[in-house]
């Protein structure tokens, strides 16, 4: 007999319209003691329950755990309940830990990891054959929501536009949010509406503390934004909406929070083209502009520290439904923009993997639907050319197309040619076991110092059948980094397994590399010796672990920015620190991204034992 208990988490951010799914956050279940308190709780609203739970809290209820598991894409979770739980049907807390929230770009530093308490649960279990089932869904209030999400430096603008007269949503128009600034104002970002006129922007405390100043002065640290708005219809460009910044200092705009909601719109005498084209608008998350661009003229993020992308990456914009009378079609070109060389339409099919589209939806039955991937491979036509068609399915026997995740590719950046002769990619493979074995503290030859490649995407769109562009949107620079270190990390040890690291990691303690001192004891001091190499290292930490009191960390990095560092007398003392064994670790930070978060860090450490 088991108990099969599946959930649903969401936050609120505005209305029904502004909700999210909460994804790969861990939802934990407790045992609740049989007690009149309990069967309080029990029967309590959620937001007589929802809190942070403590630290202290935290450390009382670890004994209770149940089970645990994670939320996938949509905020779902199922838990198995049985005879190996010891769980007999009885009522249950229910928490759930997150170390992020939905964000439109990774976080440059590093977030809290924190634990709420949402309420205790009695499910209602209903009984098929030796099983029973109970199913449970909870969406976050805003205001508690919100709160959440400030706690993460993650800020929303969701809204809706409509035609003044008819207050009927209008599709398909870009709506773009600004801040008032004493110097100069901040584009916060810009998105399209959907079929019912509805938009969200994302954002960061960065995006609008930011000054000519910055990072000496950000002068609007901690307050919000100022806000105002322009719409725009994305095709022809003309102006349907344009609000004076003097509308940010109204006191329904001035210093808002991190959620915000608002409906704008458009006056009754203009008619926007409600055609929906087809636009790339980001990498990954990342804004190409040209309103509230995230990339710098060197094709970088615009975030602090800068980010250079690596391996596949999604390239993001709005496309049609299939319902849409557009007939649309699509290409991305891409030309080296360090030499100017254009890829070809073979070279850069060879880059393109297959892809998820978006979504058929049909109906099987009065009240069945069903849900059908819509996977496209890039391929050559006739012309010898890479158009990718949108997807035109329109009712609900065959399925009606929607685009339901906004990919228009995926670029497999490692596989982008530098040369017509396609003998050169934007990838970069070291060995460093070769011809002799590289230790730690001696320098990467400059021949095996990876270097930067930068590219220019252009997305151009036309109605199937035309040749004539509908649609044209550039992204002037992206430097991509992809770089494979082969490597002996501790070749002393009689290790001879290489690994190949996406960038040169290696650490050795000068007193135990010599032969027959691996197992030897350190008395006053430990010497590092460490070699760090990649185009883009962001910082790199030396630091101890084991019983305290243990030596100062040593924090290095840019700036300068260096492509290389290493070091073989970096001499730490070891006085304070008790007979006993520690870890020297290496702690590396790149500036990568995938275009959704920052890789982690790249470690390499090393045992030993202080003796006396």
């Amino acid at each position: 007999m088991s108990y099969q208990f599946k959930g649903n988490l969401k936050g609120l951010l505005c209305d029904k319209y502004c909700i999210e799914a909460i994804a790969n956050v861990k939802i934990r279940l407790y045992r609740a003691a049989v007690s009149r308190e309990v069967i309080l709780q029990a029967t309590a609203a959620e937001k007589e329950t929802f809190h942070e739970v403590s630290a202290e809290e935290a450390k009382k209820k670890a004994g209770n755990l149940l089970a645990e598991t994670l939320t996938d894409a949509e905020g779902n979770f199922a838990f198995s309940l049985g005879r190996e739980s010891k769980y007999e049907g009885e009522a249950f807390e229910i928490d759930f830990e997150c170390g992020n929230v939905p964000r439109p770009k990774p976080y440059p530093g590093t977030l809290p990891t924190l634990q709420f308490h949402i309420t205790t649960l009695q499910p209602r279990w209903r009984g098929q054959e030796n099983d029973f089932f109970a199913s449970w869904e909870y969406v976050i209030p805003n205001r508690w929501w919100c709160l959440i999400r400030a706690k993460y430096d993650a800020w929303v603008i969701c809204g809706r536009v409509i035609n003044c007269k008819t207050q009927k949503p209008l599709q398909g128009l870009r709506v773009a949010a600004f801040d008032v600034d004493w110097l100069q104002d901040d584009p916060l970002g810009s998105q399209l509406t959907d079929a019912t006129g509805h938009f969200r922007i994302d954002y960061t405390m960065a995006d609008f503390s930011q000054t000519l100043l910055s990072p000496w002065l950000n002068v609007e640290w901690p307050a919000g934004p100022d806000l105002y708005f322009s719409i725009t219809e994305p095709v022809s460009g003309a102006v349907l909406l344009k609000e004076d910044r003097s509308v940010g200092h109204r006191a329904d705009r001035t210093n808002r929070g991190p959620c915000f909601c608002i409906e704008l719109c458009v006056p009754d005498d203009i008619t926007p083209n409600n055609e929906v084209p087809a636009l790339f608008e980001r990498v990954g998350a990342y804004d190409i502009g040209p309103t509230g661009a995230q990339f710098d003229a060197q094709g970088y993020t615009t975030d602090v520290p800068r980010l250079s992308f690596y391996g596949p990456l999604d390239l993001n914009g709005t496309l049609p439904s299939g319902t849409n009378s557009n007939e649309m079609e699509y290409r991305f070109r891409i030309i080296n923009a360090d030499t100017s060389y254009e890829l070809s339409a073979t070279q850069v099919l060879s880059a393109l993997l297959p892809f998820k589209i978006g979504e058929l939806l049909k109906q099987t039955g009065p009240t069945t639907w069903t849900h059908e991937a819509v996977i496209v491979t890039p391929a050559l036509n006739s012309a010898g050319e890479v158009w990718i068609p949108v997807p035109r399915g329109n009712n609900l026997t065959t399925g009606i197309f929607t685009p339901t995740n906004g990919v228009l590719a995926i670029l497999n950046t490692a596989q982008l040619a530098l040369n017509a002769a396609g003998t050169a990619f934007a990838r970069d493979n070291f060995d460093l076991t070769a011809p002799t074995v590289l230790v730690a503290g001696n320098a990467v030859p400059p021949a095996q110092r990876a270097g930067i490649h930068t590219f220019k995407i252009i997305f151009e769109a036309r109605k199937v059948g035309t040749t004539t562009l509908t649609a044209i949107n550039t992204l002037e620079k992206i430097v991509v980094s992809n770089v494979n270190y082969k490597q002996r990390r501790h070749p002393g040890w009689g290790y001879t397994g290489d690994e190949n690291i996406l960038a040169a990691a290696m650490l050795e303690i000068g007193e135990t590399t010599g032969s027959g001192h691996g197992c030897g004891g350190i008395t006053t001091t430990v010497t590092a010796q460490y070699t760090i190499a990649h185009p883009h290292i962001e910082a790199f930490t030396l630091r101890f672990e084991g019983n305290p009191v243990l030596p100062a960390s040593f924090h290095g990095g840019p700036p300068p920015a260096a492509a290389e560092y290493h070091n073989n007398s970096l001499v730490f003392s070891t006085a304070g620190m008790e007979p006993c064994a520690y870890i020297l670790w290496l702690d590396l930070q790149l500036g990568l991204t995938n275009g959704y978060q920052k890789i982690p860090l790249v470690h390499d450490h090393i045992a030993f034992c202080k003796t006396a």
